[in-house]
């Protein structure tokens, strides 16, 4: 579905009609209510600021809505320049435009009405229906090269010299992590799970399953704690799949067989990092075990 200017722009008119009355009616009640003696004070209703929020809302909804439908599982995700519809704050107070927004009254609905007709003909609708649409026509792409980035980065695979550089063993490509611990679980959880699923799509491109092992070893920590800091030294995860991860002390490592290792691969030279799938090649002498 195309998004154009004059399905978006109707919309954020009808939420700042309906945000209009209702700020009115706040403004209404809470000088009510300081008569009675009752002080109420709310920066928010600041109308310029109000209008960009709204507009804010509605327009992050949308492109939440749509990464969600077209980023096919990938982390991709469209979003906008906010001073494509900030724009009364993005001004000085002395600019005629941003001037009329500052020194409004409050108390008059249809002054209020005229401001709305105000804020929507500096808004370039069009310029914002462009950019979405320019997301979301290449968002699985996108979305698939950043799992290859991220695989790449959670994998060690920049690294290939030194010591934690990926090997070959016993019929194996090991790639060497960093350990996880109790202290960092949080951040390296999310981290992992964008892994997970970027092994889920090598899975489904192969059709060759990589086994439970990123899922358990996530489970495991999860389950981390201040008793249990550090996951068991030597515990394997997926024994016996595609996909074996074995932790010590001081760190983590991810066992593929070649055919595994050999999928990644061919994911990455699919999504935009055929470069650094070539040098991890000639690393790990994968052409020659083939």
């Amino acid at each position: 579905m195309t998004i154009i200017a004059e399905s978006i722009k109707p919309i954020v008119q009808s939420r700042l009609l309906e945000m209009v009355a209702s700020r009115h009616k706040l403004i209404n009640h809470a000088q009510f209510l300081s008569d009675l003696g009752i002080s109420v004070k709310d920066s928010r209703l600041y109308i310029g600021e109000c209008f960009e929020a709204v507009a804010e809302s509605y327009l992050e909804n949308l492109c939440k809505k749509l990464s969600d439908q077209h980023s096919n599982g990938t982390p991709a995700k469209v979003s906008l320049d906010s001073t494509l519809y900030k724009v009364i704050s993005s001004r000085s107070r002395r600019e005629q435009f941003a001037e009329q927004f500052w020194s409004h009254v409050d108390g008059d609905v249809e002054a209020d009405k005229t401001l709305i007709e105000a804020y929507l003909a500096e808004v370039n609708f069009n310029a914002i229906a462009e950019s979405i649409n320019q997301q979301v026509e290449s968002l699985e792409e996108k979305g698939l090269n950043m799992l290859a980035c991220r695989i790449i980065d959670r994998l060690n695979l920049k690294c290939l010299d030194g010591y934690y550089a990926p090997y070959k063993k016993a019929g194996r490509i090991v790639c060497q992590t960093w350990s996880v611990g109790y202290h960092d679980s949080h951040t390296k959880i999310s981290e992992l799970i964008v892994l997970k699923d970027g092994f889920g799509i090598i899975e489904k491109e192969s059709g060759m399953s990589l086994g439970g092992a990123i899922s358990e070893y996530v489970s495991a920590i999860k389950d981390l704690s201040w008793g249990r800091e550090k996951i068991t030294s030597r515990s394997v995860f997926g024994k016996g799949g595609h996909l074996e991860i074995h932790c010590f002390k001081d760190k983590h490592e991810y066992r593929f067989s070649l055919q595994a290792f050999d999928a990644l691969i061919a994911f990455l030279m699919i999504n935009g990092e055929a470069d650094a799938a070539d040098r991890i090649i000639e690393k790990t002498g994968l052409l020659e075990a083939a």
